[in-house]
C-alpha cells in the first residue's frame, strides 16, 4: 500500500543557511535512494514537504521527521493512502523571490503532481501555492 503525507514545520532559530541547504541534499539523495518521492520546499524559516512510498516506510519516516532537532511546529496536513505515485523523484528547492513573484507555479513543482486524481493534485497546488505566497 502507498501512502502520502503533507506536512509544515519551522526551522530552529540555531540552523544556518548552510546547514539548510546541507539538509535539503541530504534529504534529496537519501529520499531518492530508498525510493520516497515527493517535494521539500524551505522558505523564510519555513519547511513545506509532501513525501510519498511504501505506508510502513513512510509512517516510520514522518516519526523520525517530526523528532528531527532541527525543526518544530510539525503540523500534518494530509495523510492518506494512495493508489498510483503522483511523483516521479524526489525535489527540494529554496523559495527565492523570482518564484514567489511568478504568477503560477513553476512547472517542476507541477509536473511532480501529474499522477494524482485531480481533486487532490488540485489540493496539492493551492497547499504548494499559499505556502509560496505567504513566506
Amino acid at each position: 500500500m502507498r501512502h502520502a503525507i503533507c506536512y509544515v514545520s519551522n526551522k530552529k532559530k540555531e540552523i544556518s543557511d548552510t546547514q539548510i541547504e546541507e539538509l535539503l541534499e541530504e534529504c534529496s539523495t537519501k529520499n531518492s535512494l530508498s525510493g520516497i518521492k515527493g517535494l521539500l520546499l524551505y522558505s523564510e524559516g519555513n519547511f513545506f514537504q509532501i513525501i510519498e512510498g511504501e505506508k510502513v516506510f513512510i509512517l516510520n519516516l514522518f516519526e523520525i521527521i517530526k523528532k528531527d532537532p532541527r525543526h518544530y511546529g510539525v503540523i500534518q496536513i494530509i495523510g492518506r493512502d494512495i493508489e498510483q505515485d503522483a511523483f516521479d523523484g524526489y525535489k527540494t528547492d529554496i523559495l527565492t523571490d523570482k518564484i514567489r513573484c511568478q504568477s503560477k507555479l513553476p512547472k517542476e513543482y507541477t509536473d511532480t503532481l501529474e499522477g494524482l486524481p485531480f481533486e487532490l493534485k488540485r489540493i496539492m497546488e493551492r497547499m504548494m501555492e499559499t505556502f509560496i505566497d505567504t513566506h
